[in-house]
């Protein structure tokens, strides 16, 4: 599943992840974490609109039953490393730390020739058919 708006473009945002849960609703168990995955989602895109607007691309795939979401963004990238617990006080920081806490695994890499994408393991797991 690909979907792709602008990064000024809440509406787009709204629907892009309302058809992300739709999707999941279908095909993922009855004990994932759709809240989970919807959090997960809206802290990226939330990244990528305060830090790099512009357009951003989304990506849902299934890899070994697990769902991965990748969110690109085309500004000037940047380097991330592992979150710590941010500072109670300080204005930013949270996202990326809560993404890790409620992810199975959380990456950041640049891209060429601009950008950034980061990619996290949804709490989801594939619905096999009986």
């Amino acid at each position: 599943m690909r979907w792709s708006f602008e990064s000024s473009d809440a509406s787009g945002a709204y629907h892009v992840r309302d058809d992300l849960i739709a999707y999941l609703e279908v095909y993922a168990t009855p004990d994932s974490d759709l809240a989970g995955a919807a959090l997960i989602f809206g802290e990226l895109v939330g990244n990528v609109v305060r830090h790099a607007p512009g357009p951003i691309a989304v990506r849902l795939r299934w890899e070994h039953d697990i769902a991965v979401l990748a969110v690109r963004d085309f500004g000037p990238g940047f380097d991330w490393k592992r979150a710590s617990l941010p500072d109670p006080l300080a204005e930013g920081g949270r996202g990326l730390f809560i993404v890790q806490a409620v992810a199975g695994s959380i990456t950041v890499r640049r891209c060429a020739p601009n950008g950034a994408e980061a990619i996290a393991l949804l709490p989801v797991r594939l619905q096999r058919p009986a």
